[in-house]
């Protein structure tokens, strides 16, 4: 089994810290524009980087969900939300832990598994 904690742990604070957050309007001068973050990125560019790594250690890709959801702010974001030999964890740019999705103070809305969008709730 190569859905491992620590492995989703230890990459979501390689990548947290390693990507400097930026908007895509900054950035690309777009509304929205998804790409693999580089050394800048947004919220889903931060997700696609970390499922990109997770695919290369392995990681079964039925295992790995991007999911969206409203912040507290009223924002929307992306994250990636990973099943582990723990459990279900989020994997967010603003928190380098993987945290239980009923943990954080988001609204799901949606996530997207293998190209398939469905609604998400805790």
């Amino acid at each position: 089994m190569n859905n491992k904690y620590k492995l989703a742990e230890d990459i979501n604070l390689k990548v947290n810290t390693s990507v400097t957050y930026c908007s895509d309007a900054k950035q690309y001068n777009v509304p929205e524009f998804w790409t693999e973050a580089g050394k800048f990125g947004d919220c889903e560019d931060y997700t696609l980087l970390k499922r990109d790594l997770l695919l290369k250690e392995n990681w079964p890709a039925n295992k790995l969900f991007i999911a969206c959801c409203w912040v507290e702010t009223g924002g929307y974001h992306c994250v990636l939300m990973v099943d582990t030999d723990k459990g279900i964890f989020i994997l967010d740019n603003r928190y380098n832990w993987p945290t239980p999705p009923t943990q954080l103070p988001y609204t799901w809305d949606k996530c997207e598994r293998e190209g398939i969008w469905c609604e998400l709730s805790f």
